[in-house]
């Protein structure tokens, strides 16, 4: 029997959320794994024939990159286009991972760059330390968090790449750098998806270990338009999800606390965590695919229970589960977020009757201005607002995807190039860049003379080493 998509999908992230419970929150199905041959990222979705090494010392990665004609280096598997893909040597820094050095008069913590962030932060927790600001989802690794410019929410600086004291990375020579912020070679790596070179280790600046007070309730639209600007005065961390057929919002802040943490806070958060993903992938996505969404979105909303509980400040910040869905962000200028997130679910609902259109909702996340430790960064030098489209790996998201990428060409918006990127290409980062997008290109050159780390993903996007 043929199953329709969604179902297929539905029971992937239901088994997904049913092995994390009952493993104790060590296992998961969906994740980014090699399998007899072929690396396939997290969602399986992206997959290509894998010529697979595994370095354990920086001096092997030197080695590779000066015997390789061409290599793409993989981190957590956790995107959602075709940047990791190569007919050459497909690079895993899975073993080049863990602790190098803890400077505890400084707070600082040297890592390999294969580093998880479900790793390091329980090492760090045992140490007394904390990373200030983290993204949602810990199964990243710190070099691919870097070399995507991954971005946290909140009144404070919400980069890794702010936290970040200096780096050492292997060019495309196969020479080794150890650069830091005010370095051209860093800046091009921050945000340059593994085009300038791989990076080996980094120094990350930590603070005391903190609980995070973590608080979601339902508001109207109206409601958080109102107050956004207490709301980030107001709380360290915000973000709000937002759907289409409804004027209510998820409304999530977090902040520093002193309380003790919530008894079974990880566990509860865990089960909360698997319950919207199954919520999401079953019954979110049957309305959207059987045309009942604009009946049952409100309803749906105003049965959400509000929670709050007190956790450790990386499992507040960080989930491990997801449904199986795709992803498409962009930061757009802190004052127009509220025009830019109409138009995005205005654009959905027009398709929603015509496609074969999956659940949507849309993560609504904050950067503030100052953010310039990265060439191509989207939050770079402007306070910014990240809309991120999480739409179901189901039925037409490619339909609905082709029209917000019409679409951003139109407004002031940067694509994140670790998420979905079909049919954008280097004039249209350009245009978003300016002239931080030409130093790119210098540095570039330079560092990667003989394309050893393009793709045609990378070549799209980025256009050719010294080309045009």
């Amino acid at each position: 029997m043929r199953y329709p998509h969604f179902v297929v999908a539905a029971g992937k992230t239901t088994a997904n959320a049913g092995l994390y419970v009952l493993s104790g929150r060590r296992a998961l199905l969906l994740e980014g794994r090699w399998r007899r041959g072929w690396y396939a990222n997290w969602s399986g979705d992206r997959r290509h024939r894998a010529t697979v090494a595994q370095p354990t010392t920086e001096a092997e990665v030197e080695a590779l990159v000066r015997e390789a004609s061409s290599m793409r280096v993989v981190g957590a598997g956790h995107s959602f286009n075709d940047g990791l893909a190569t007919t050459g040597t497909t690079v895993s820094l899975d073993e080049l991972s863990g602790l190098v050095d803890i400077d505890r008069s400084r707070r600082q913590a040297t890592v390999w760059g294969g580093t998880r962030l479900r790793d390091l932060t329980p090492l760090l927790r045992k140490e007394g330390l904390a990373i200030r600001s983290l993204a949602s989802h810990d199964a990243q690794s710190v070099a691919g968090i870097l070399s995507t410019d991954v971005h946290g929410t909140g009144r404070e600086p919400a980069h890794l790449s702010d936290q970040v004291v200096s780096l050492r990375l292997v060019d495309g020579n196969g020479t080794c750098h150890q650069v830091g912020p005010g370095d051209a070679l860093f800046r091009a790596a921050v945000g340059g998806i593994g085009s300038v070179g791989i990076i080996t280790q980094v120094t990350v600046q930590c603070v005391d270990a903190f609980n995070l007070r973590q608080d979601s309730r339902v508001e109207t639209r109206e409601w958080a338009q109102e107050h956004l600007d207490a709301l980030l005065v107001d709380h360290d961390h915000l973000s709000f999800y937002a759907y289409p057929f409804t004027d209510l919002v998820h409304v999530h802040t977090w902040d520093h606390t002193s309380d003790s943490r919530t008894r079974l806070g990880a566990r509860r958060e865990s089960f909360n965590e698997a319950k919207a993903a199954v919520s999401a992938a079953t019954f979110g996505d049957a309305m959207a695919h059987w045309g009942r969404l604009p009946k049952t979105a409100d309803t749906a909303m105003r049965l959400q229970a509000a929670t709050s509980l007190v956790l450790d400040s990386h499992a507040a910040f960080s989930r491990s589960q997801y449904h199986l869905h795709q992803e498409l962000e962009v930061a757009v200028p802190r004052e127009q977020v509220w025009d830019r997130l109409d138009e995005t679910i205005a654009i959905y609902e027009r398709l929603y009757e015509d496609q074969h259109l999956p659940f949507l909702l849309v993560e609504v996340r904050f950067s503030p201005a100052g953010h310039d430790r990265a060439l191509l960064g989207p939050g770079a030098d402007r306070a910014s607002a990240w809309l991120c489209l999480c739409c179901n790996q189901s039925g037409a998201v490619g339909a609905y995807f082709d029209e917000i990428e019409r679409w951003v060409r139109t407004v002031d918006a940067r694509i994140h190039l670790g998420k979905w990127c079909e049919t954008l290409d280097a004039s249209d980062l350009a245009r978003m860049h300016g002239q931080r997008f030409e130093q790119f290109r210098a540095v570039r050159a330079l560092a990667d003379p003989d394309g050893r780390f393009a793709n045609p993903f990378v070549e799209r996007v980025l256009g050719p080493v010294g080309g045009s």
